[in-house]
């Protein structure tokens, strides 16, 4: 075949891959295009903002146990649930009796000490003084020494029972650790506690919590947490307070998977401040963790966007033959892997004698299309192996950077009045658009091929019927 027929065949076919079928300029034509779930878009600007959504429950931050030092009876639990009090504020009072008393005992048990003491050092002197003078034996001033030393060793266990004893009197005032909010309350009047110095740990009395700045708990598909770090900016609403947006930042992605019906989630704190004590504890949240933005840039509705797997399914559904299609994202992938990826000197040639995946990025569109003709089916099927792995690679790559160039597919009108499918570069995306790096113009107009008519066989027929490419029969 020469060069010159080449593009009224294969060339044709390799680079406007016809897919669907005739789209005619008649009003006819037009008027079946939306019983057919055909629309036509344009390439507008656009500012775009992606985001990842996801839902939890408001929790405070941190949460304090209060418990007390000492037993007893309580007294007195002058706050209640709810109440908001400030550090060193009085919780609960406990029943002294027993503490004071050993208080008391203390003090007296200090004052024998400090008697004891002075007794037993005048009594060291004067055997002291008597041993100079050869009175006493050198063993009764023995016996003096070690009572001093005993005295004094009294004295110093006194005023450390002493220290504790009152120690012991300040415990039955438990008073707030922390400036905060009363989130649970378990201590009662007339009801009797047990010390943390027990081996039970003690009553838990009441929980606390600082509520002026709370986290947001989300788990999120790990399919996104990559796109997801600490310092993102996030938007939180509540069922309470419907109209109302509170801001938050991301504080971390916690490292442990949750599995969840076989989907693999990870946690997601962010953190708000809650100045106006609104947002209470348990509310179910709605997070939107912003990713990216993109202002004035060319943009298509997502419907219009097809990737290489959903122009295969296609492709697959119409009866063409799909080495059509897998030459075409091939010699995309190839480019577009050499636009992005600075390789390394290789061999031109590998083993199996293919060209390594360097010389093929080195090669021109048409030099790739051509090459893909010439190889034997086996060796045909390892070539598109080969460029499916990059782009899979590509593809991971590009869920840790939701803006990174991406290769995809849009369906067009060309001169004949056919739908092709055109391959295009896109960046970030939002719920309704995404960024259009390359392959397109403003004002271009794209076709929106809805991904149900695969499963339409009905609908599929229709489209046959109507269709002129080679590849697709009609009916």
């Amino acid at each position: 075949m020469s060069n010159s027929r080449r593009p009224r065949t294969m060339a044709y076919a390799l680079g406007l891959i016809t897919t669907l079928g005739a789209v005619s300029a008649c009003d006819q034509t037009q008027a079946d295009e939306p019983s057919m779930g055909l629309q036509s878009v344009s390439a507008e600007r656009r500012e775009i903002s992606s985001s990842v959504a996801a839902t939890g429950t408001i929790e405070p931050i941190t949460i304090i146990d209060v418990k007390s030092q000492a037993s007893g009876e309580v007294l007195e639990v002058p706050v209640e649930l709810g109440d908001k009090v400030e550090k060193s504020a009085l919780l609960v009072r406990i029943n002294p009796r027993d503490v004071r008393n050993a208080y008391d005992q203390a003090v007296a048990d200090l004052d024998v000490a400090k008697a004891r003491n002075t007794i037993a050092q005048r009594q060291l002197e004067r055997t002291n003084s008597l041993r100079e003078s050869q009175v006493v034996t050198e063993e009764e001033y023995e016996v003096s020494l070690l009572e001093a030393a005993n005295a004094k060793a009294a004295l110093v266990k006194a005023e450390t029972n002493l220290e504790l004893a009152e120690d012991r009197l300040n415990d039955v005032t438990v008073r707030s650790p922390i400036s905060g909010t009363i989130v649970e309350k378990t201590a009662e009047e007339g009801q009797i506690i047990t010390s943390a110095r027990e081996m039970t740990g003690g009553t838990i009395l009441m929980r606390m919590a600082d509520l002026n700045e709370v986290q947001v708990r989300t788990l999120v598909d790990e399919t996104d947490i990559g796109s997801i770090e600490p310092g993102l900016g996030a938007t939180i609403r509540v069922e309470a307070y419907p109209d109302r947006e509170f801001r938050g930042q991301v504080l971390k992605v916690e490292p442990q998977a949750v599995v969840e019906q076989n989907v693999t989630l990870f946690a997601v704190l962010t953190r708000i401040r809650n100045e106006q004590d609104l947002l209470k504890p348990g509310m179910n949240a709605d997070v939107e963790v912003l990713i990216g933005v993109r202002e004035d840039v060319l943009s298509l509705p997502n419907a219009a966007i097809r990737t290489p797997d959903e122009a295969r399914q296609l492709v697959t559904a119409l009866g063409m033959d799909p080495e059509l299609l897998e030459a075409r994202v091939a010699a995309e992938a190839g480019e577009s892997g050499a636009e992005e990826e600075a390789a390394e000197p290789e061999p031109q040639v590998s083993e199996d004698g293919l060209p390594t995946l360097a010389a093929l990025q080195a090669m021109s569109r048409e030099e790739r299309m051509e090459l893909v003709q010439k190889l034997e089916p086996a060796q045909r099927q390892k070539l598109f192996g080969l460029f499916q792995q990059l782009r899979e690679q590509r593809e991971q790559a590009s869920r840790a950077d939701p803006a990174a160039p991406k290769d995809a597919f849009v369906f067009v009108n060309d001169d004949r009045g056919l739908l092709t499918l055109k391959p295009i570069r896109i960046g970030l995306s939002s719920w309704e658009y995404t960024e259009v790096l390359a392959g397109l113009e403003a004002g271009d107009q794209v076709v929106t091929v809805p991904m149900a008519l695969v499963q339409q066989s009905e609908m599929l027929e229709r489209i046959r019927s109507r269709t002129s490419i080679p590849g697709v029969s009609r009916s």
